[in-house]
């Protein structure tokens, strides 16, 4: 039986190196003998879809799930997408200002960032969002951000926010993972990178035996619990390597290659 096989990006399949997007050579050879042996690939991301650059659409996988499973395609056509109903987004808005919570909004083809001035890692990823994707960033000041159509956020807290009250006003509704330095990646209940997995099982009708996760960051940890095999990749943080059935090395040091072959499946 074929299996499922399911990789983050940051810090799985790609790198930074000298500044730039790095990804080893034996990624592409392993890709390409995992598919010859009859497995689906799968991206499993946190990013959202407008988030996915063209040199990974372009890697050969079978879909993508994206926005920590809010977005699910096949062979380049959509099977899932749940977007936040805009009234709920209008008042998780509200109160992002309320609360002083600095924030980016990812949608399937638009990233919304607050027209005012950053001071937290979120300013980071705005300027590289910026360069990265000029035609779908858009920036939205106080007055005007509302009815943005988004799937997930991420928050950062600085020094002025007021974090308790927006967590206890959404946590039957969000799931608040913590990436740690003050940052919240956010999700609607119930979806995950495990919920995707488990779409693409009921689609394909394969098994949870037969899966296989890959990651790195505690977002991944969902997908690394639920697969039927979770590997993490070597350097990840320890409540990710314990949460793991194999901790194989790093993405520079073939870590996708190496766990592929421990596993007998290349």
């Amino acid at each position: 039986m074929k299996n499922l096989i399911f990789f983050d990006i940051d810090g799985t399949i790609v790198t930074e190196k000298d500044g730039r997007h790095f990804i080893p050579d034996s990624f592409f050879d392993t890709l390409k003998l995992l598919k010859e042996a009859g497995n689906l690939c799968f991206i499993n991301s946190g990013r959202a879809l407008s988030e996915i650059e063209d040199f990974l659409l372009n890697l050969g996988m079978d879909g993508l799930i994206c926005g920590c499973g809010t977005y699910i395609s096949y062979n380049g056509k959509e099977l899932f997408h749940k977007t936040i109903p805009l009234e709920l987004g209008n008042e998780i808005i509200k109160d992002l200002h309320t609360y002083k919570l600095q924030w980016l909004l990812e949608g399937k083809s638009t990233l919304y960032y607050s027209s005012l001035p950053y001071t937290t890692h979120i300013g980071d990823f705005k300027e590289n969002h910026m360069l990265t994707f000029p035609d779908i960033c858009s920036l939205v000041s106080p007055e005007d951000a509302h009815d943005l159509a988004f799937d997930k956020f991420c928050i950062c807290l600085s020094d002025e926010s007021n974090f308790e009250p927006f967590y206890n006003k959404y946590k039957e509704v969000l799931t608040f993972i913590d990436r740690g330095n003050s940052f919240y990646e956010i999700v609607p209940v119930p979806y995950s990178k495990a919920s995707g997995m488990q779409f693409l099982m009921d689609y394909f009708d394969i098994p949870l035996a037969n899966t296989y996760a890959i990651g790195d960051s505690t977002n991944d940890l969902p997908m690394l619990d639920f697969a039927g095999t979770g590997i993490a990749m070597g350097g990840s943080p320890k409540e990710v390597t314990v949460s793991a059935d194999y901790i194989t090395t790093s993405v520079i040091d073939d870590g996708i290659y190496n766990a592929m072959k421990h596993f007998n499946l290349i």
